[in-house]
């Protein structure tokens, strides 16, 4: 067995606690800014918004942040190419249809939006992946293709907003309208 000598000893140690120091010193900063974060940023947006239209119109709470996630990414001034407005993308004439008389306020949007979620929930049965599909794709192409229309920004959507579904769904896992 080959003796090391006491000042390799010392550096060994040495570089040890440097590591050491280093490792801890990143995950107290990591610590601190992670902390810092979430004192400063809601866990989601408009979430009071949310649950008071989730409970209005009964539909869970995760879905209407997905979608709003997948539509605007929370931007209430957001206006698609084709003139859909707001947070849930909605076009003027459903807007009106579903008394939402100005499609940037976030909360008759989210109001609005929500009880057309709810609409198609009903139309599809309670099948979630139809009633998304519908809400891109609109509620004939799902019904003429029995389920997800075969188009590829449909497909995508679709898969878009189950996943912000998912981690919604732990975001409001205390709410009483997550099932």
């Amino acid at each position: 067995m080959k003796k090391i000598s006491y000042t390799k000893k010392l550096k060994i140690v040495a570089l040890n606690l440097v590591g050491i120091s280093m490792i801890y010193g990143i995950s107290f900063c990591y610590g601190k800014h992670m902390v810092a974060v979430a004192a400063t940023e809601p866990a989601v947006r408009y979430s009071d918004v949310i649950a008071e239209a989730a409970k209005a119109s009964e539909v869970n709470p995760a879905l209407i942040a997905a979608v709003i996630h997948a539509e605007s990414n929370f931007k209430a001034k957001a206006r698609s190419h084709v003139g859909a407005q707001g947070l849930m993308q909605i076009m003027p004439a459903t807007q009106r249809l579903l008394g939402c008389r100005n499609g940037f306020d976030p909360r008759q949007n989210i109001m609005a939006g929500s009880k057309y979620l709810r609409e198609l929930l009903d139309r599809f049965n309670g099948n979630m992946v139809n009633a998304i599909a519908a809400y891109n794709a609109g509620p004939g192409a799902v019904e003429k293709h029995d389920g997800v229309p075969p188009y590829k920004e449909t497909r995508a959507y679709v898969k878009k907003v189950l996943a912000h579904y998912d981690r919604y769904q732990r975001a409001f896992a205390s709410d009483p309208f997550v099932s």
